[in-house]
């Protein structure tokens, strides 16, 4: 899954324009009901339902905007997720690269000497490449964890965004039947439906989200117990490089520990 720091800035930003509108339109709500009512045509009976329109879009924009504006406090997350990922990248790039510095297998080094010094100094490089090999494992799921969280992240503030896209075209078609005077059962069952439909669709992108979120907290619990291996890390330590034993720069042929091939 791919994340785009600008693709989500936009996002954020129309769902705060969006706000903004409906805002906007729950403020008008009184003035609206106000000129429906006032027609000279508007019996008791369609004043009461005129009245009992507006209060349910109030009572629904209310709870969509409570309920958006609660919902948009994590909003930086997945931005810093994001550029958390790309510090774990950095790590990888530097210890993959480690790691291939003193992989024996590559090594000159390992070629041109032999003796008890050479097979120490190679089980000091091959520890050390595998550890390094461990922290760049670690900082590629880590990285991967990181990207896949944040980019659900933007996914589930996109719906959102489709949500209120959608409720404030709702809204502004109950606001017209009202403000016209002539009040319709259609138009109050549309605001009634919207409330529910987009109640229904922000449950479901929190729980989709959720679900997400917690198998990626999983997935950094594992890497947590990777990362805690002694194995790799003796005593949660980089192994010690033991030069004691391939230190000896004196030459005797035939008792030295090392000599030239």
């Amino acid at each position: 899954m791919d994340f785009s720091i600008e693709e989500f800035e936009e996002v954020v930003r129309n769902i705060e324009e969006k706000l903004d509108g409906l805002d906007s339109q729950l403020a008008s709500v009184p003035g609206i009901v106000q000129t429906g009512i006032s027609h000279w045509w508007v019996t008791d009976g369609l004043e009461v339902a005129i009245k009992w329109a507006g209060e349910t879009i109030v009572d629904f924009l209310t709870w969509l905007l409570e309920t958006v504006r609660d919902l948009l406090k994590g909003v930086v997350a997945p931005v810093y997720m994001a550029l958390c990922a790309g510090d774990w990248l950095d790590i990888r790039s530097s210890s993959s690269q480690v790691a291939a510095n003193v992989d024996p297998n590559v090594l000159a080094s390992t070629g041109e000497w032999q003796g008890a010094a050479q097979f120490a100094y190679r089980a000091a490089a091959t520890a050390h490449n595998a550890a390094a090999k461990r922290i760049s494992d670690i900082s590629k799921d880590a990285a991967t964890t990181l990207i896949v969280s944040a980019a659900a992240g933007l996914t589930f503030y996109a719906v959102i965004l489709g949500v209120l896209v959608k409720a404030a075209m709702a809204v502004t078609v109950g606001l017209g039947g009202i403000a016209s005077g002539v009040f319709s059962w259609a138009g109050a069952a549309l605001i009634v439906e919207e409330a529910i439909t987009d109640s229904a669709a922000i449950a479901a992108a929190i729980a989709g989200l959720t679900a997400l979120l917690t198998a990626q907290v999983t997935t950094m619990a594992g890497l947590e117990a990777t990362a805690t291996d002694n194995s790799t890390w003796p005593n949660g330590k980089w192994p010690d490089a033991a030069t004691s034993t391939f230190d000896n720069g004196t030459r005797l042929d035939g008792t030295a520990e090392w000599s030239i091939r």
